[in-house]
């Protein structure tokens, strides 16, 4: 079950008629944002690992962010969602204003899951748990890149 609650959702700003006023938007059980924020909770906790999860204090820091990482991958997918909406009912010849929102719903879906992978490593880091399982690469680099008017030092004989 997710930490996150639907009226935590709500709190960001979405409403029935961004998504074509659907008939179950907000019930508790099976409805739309119940889905959504249900498929949140579920990367939340694979990310973090079911133990963890489960492990979480209501009252803790860590469960705070915890929910905020649910709720901020809940609105990375509503963002989406709702760019397919848009995008569904744009007529062929789009205007510059339908152009303009598809780009920021876009830009929104990827700050939001952003802000979901920080809150998620801030969970993790909250519980005592390595958060470098969230994060992509190994953090390591290493290569020589040469510039300048100058050959390349790899050209130039000894």
């Amino acid at each position: 079950m997710a930490k996150a609650s639907i009226n935590d959702v709500l709190d960001e700003g979405f409403n029935t008629q961004q998504f074509g006023a659907p008939g179950d938007w907000s019930d508790p059980a099976t409805g739309y944002l119940a889905r959504v924020l249900a498929n949140a909770g579920r990367w939340v906790e694979a990310k973090m690992g079911a133990p963890v999860y489960a492990a979480l204090a209501a009252d803790s820091y860590a469960n705070d962010c915890a929910a905020k990482a649910e709720v901020q991958y809940a609105s990375a997918e509503l963002f989406r969602r709702r760019y397919a909406f848009v995008e569904a009912g744009a007529s062929a010849g789009m205007n510059k204003d339908q152009a303009t929102l598809l780009a920021e719903l876009r830009r929104k879906s990827a700050e939001a899951l952003q802000n979901a992978t920080y809150w998620l490593g801030e969970a993790l880091r909250a519980s005592g748990v390595d958060d470098g399982v969230v994060y992509e690469g190994s953090g390591l680099a290493s290569g020589m890149v040469e510039t300048g008017r100058y050959p390349p030092i790899s050209e130039v004989a000894p």
